[in-house]
């Protein structure tokens, strides 16, 4: 690119374009294998699914008995796709945190007996 450097002439422009084209490229090239190398498409626990999203690993079985979290089933165990999860939360799945406080609400009058 030390064309560039002493100024862009329509000369030297088609040669710029070319070094350009060749620095995106390989910039393409690291973010596909940063990306490819980041764990996205890993397999959680129902543990670590708990730490990654902070919440308690109830709330996820409440999440997933209502079909509310992508999730998968194995052998009695459930595993959860850390991009699949990151694309649930940037869907912005505000029902989840309603059905939260409901089920917050039902355990407490539980505890408590009948009264509200």
């Amino acid at each position: 690119m030390h064309n560039l450097e002493k100024g862009l002439t329509l000369e030297n422009l088609p040669m710029a374009i070319s070094s350009l084209a060749e620095e995106v490229k390989q910039i393409k090239a690291l973010l596909l294998e940063t990306s490819t190398n980041d764990g996205a498409d890993s397999l959680l626990t129902i543990e670590e699914t708990s730490e990654f999203l902070h919440v308690k690993k109830q709330t996820l079985y409440s999440y997933v008995s209502q079909g509310l979290i992508p999730h998968h089933k194995k052998a009695g165990r459930l595993y959860f796709l850390k991009d699949q999860l990151i694309n649930w939360i940037k869907s912005g799945n505000k029902r989840a945190f309603d059905v939260e406080a409901e089920a917050k609400k039902i355990i407490s009058k539980r505890k408590g007996g009948r009264h509200e």
